[in-house]
């Protein structure tokens, strides 16, 4: 399914066939190479659940000690994923896939035993261990659910089925509450109802607007808030905004004041109290980590994140949450993405304003050369001819169909080959006609509609940018500048834009040139300031959207 089933050589070992020797082969896997030691775990585990041997108590235990011994690896190749969002292509769908699949796998084998305990419980030799192993099994499930959120991908009915489907049985078999450590070096005592209530929580946000990274932090809390959440299955208007419907392929959704046998419902009260108390600790000056958060929460994008969360988890709906109606859009938008492109276009729609003679159609860098040397220099040709030869590097510009549009943004179809570029807090700019104003925008949303398509949403965040140049206060003695008539004066300036954001006036800029309190001197529409960069108010993709002080 995923690659990696291959078929033993005939007369071989099988590494799975005893305690002791699954023991050995895993002190024998490479050691310097994760990945390849992984890899062979997973050929492993696809051949231990094709073999269909009975369910026997000794197979169970050879499936735990593979997986109890294999976490660490598992979780070091998480980790590479997580802190490496720009790998290419290549890399990151080899190391998703490689993850996905010993999650599947393994999770594939605790549900197997399960099946067959739940067919035969009288004659089941593992019903000591059937609370373990469920809770594994909804683990498992969760991952694999998080996993392909990470992708933007939505989890299928049946697998959803699966998950509500063990938790009945901890349910029927009055296990569900039973407390004791899912993993040995879990840092806390869970159970199949704590392991159940951290897989809906995390369904609300794999929507497709929270990055890899975000979902995981979240997912962490929820290992140290879950003793504060309750499943319960008597409905009650004043503390249940949220339920499950464990006849139905979904995860969490909103109450509305129906009744059903299969509903289950949470309360999240002390949760949410829980939070609150986290947020003003945080106003106040507690670290972050203290409060169970984590070494790597950031100010001020992880206070959003308790933001958006506490949204999801309360009774404010969707609904509630849209701050102006959608209405159905069909037109082509032209679309720039990245800042430094984006700015090179803006002055080049400035120039050909200024320049009647220029004929439209010119790309940014064509245009650039006309008005400074009269023709277009063969570098710029050589650059154009080679990024139109790149398949590896798609064109800048591009037309959008929009599906949907706003006063704060829009949302769009596009084919998933044609979207590898995008992602989570990506900058464009968006218009729908050459004497449009630009409109600044952020990729909030991307949910995957099927194996062909996914769906694009923008959140518009000015119209108008104006562009503007950066240089240093002080600039380095180290390093030299030639002038040679191009858009930045220096090696050491740097392009941006300002932007009217509510009522401030603020500036975006490369994430590199953010320093708190590091002075500039600002160039625009024929103006010099000299500023002091304050606050970060937004992120995203390679950029910063931060106020600055004038002074001088």
């Amino acid at each position: 399914m995923f690659g990696f089933f291959r078929k033993r050589k005939k007369g071989s070992e099988d590494p799975l066939s005893d305690l002791s020797t699954v023991s050995r082969w895993m002190e024998n896997l490479p050691v310097g190479d994760i990945y390849s030691a992984q890899e062979q775990v997973v050929q492993s585990l696809i051949q231990f659940n094709h073999a269909r041997l009975p369910m026997s108590k000794e197979r169970l235990a050879v499936l735990m000690h593979l997986d109890e011994q294999a976490r660490d690896m598992q979780y070091t190749l998480c980790q590479q994923y997580l802190r490496n969002p720009r790998m290419s292509k290549v890399i990151e769908s080899r190391l998703w896939t490689g993850i996905h699949a010993y999650y599947w796998e393994v999770t594939r084998g605790y549900h197997a035993f399960l099946m067959d305990f739940v067919s035969n419980p009288g004659g089941s030799r593992i019903q000591a261990m059937a609370p373990l192993i469920t809770a594994r099994a909804i683990r498992g499930f969760a991952d694999i659910f998080k996993w392909r959120y990470f992708r933007y991908e939505k989890v299928e009915e049946k697998l959803w089925l699966r998950q509500h489907n063990l938790y009945r049985i901890a349910e029927f078999d009055g296990f569900q509450g039973n407390k004791f450590k899912v993993y040995a070096n879990d840092g806390q005592v869970s159970s199949c109802e704590a392991e159940y209530l951290h897989a809906l929580l995390l369904s609300p946000l794999g929507t497709g607007r929270l990055t890899p990274r975000q979902l995981e932090m979240v997912d962490r809390w929820l290992d140290n808030w879950a003793h504060l959440l309750t499943l319960e299955t008597i409905y009650d208007p004043q503390r249940h905004h949220l339920y499950v419907d464990t006849s139905q392929g979904t995860g969490l959704r909103r109450a509305q004041g129906e009744h059903e046998p299969t509903h289950r419902y949470v309360a999240t009260e002390k949760l949410l109290d829980h939070i609150d108390v986290v947020q003003r600790s945080i106003k106040t000056g507690t670290t972050p980590a203290s409060l169970g958060l984590g070494e790597e929460f950031r100010l001020p994008e992880g206070y959003e994140l308790l933001d958006h969360v506490v949204v999801e988890w309360s009774a404010v709906s969707n609904l509630d949450r849209r701050r102006t109606p959608r209405r159905t859009e069909n037109s082509r938008w032209e679309v720039i993405r990245d800042l430094y492109n984006i700015c090179l276009r803006i002055q080049a729609d400035k120039e050909l304003s200024a320049s009647p003679g220029i004929r439209e159609g010119l790309s940014p860098e064509e245009i650039l050369d006309i008005k400074l040397y009269g023709f277009v220099t063969e570098r710029t040709k050589a650059g154009l001819h080679q990024r139109t030869l790149s398949s590896s590097r798609p064109d800048t510009h591009e037309r959008w169909p929009l599906q949907d549009l706003s006063e704060h943004g829009a949302g769009t179809l596009m084919r998933i080959d044609d979207s590898d570029w995008l992602k989570m807090g990506k900058l464009i700019a968006l218009r729908r006609d050459p004497g449009d104003d630009w409109r600044l925008g952020v990729v909030r949303r991307i949910t995957r509609i099927d194996q062909e398509w996914r769906k694009i949403g923008v959140e518009f965040i000015s119209q108008r940018p104006l562009l503007a140049i950066l240089e240093p206060d002080a600039p380095s003695t180290m390093s030299y500048s030639v002038d040679d008539g191009g858009l930045l004066p220096s090696s050491q300036a740097s392009l941006a834009l300002l932007l009217t954001y509510g009522e401030a006036s603020l500036l975006l800029l490369e994430s590199a040139k953010y320093t708190h309190g590091k002075t500039y001197r600002l160039k625009s529409e024929g103006e010099t300031q000299h500023i002091r960069l304050d606050s970060v108010r937004d992120r995203g993709d390679g950029w910063l959207l931060v106020t600055y002080t004038v002074f001088g």
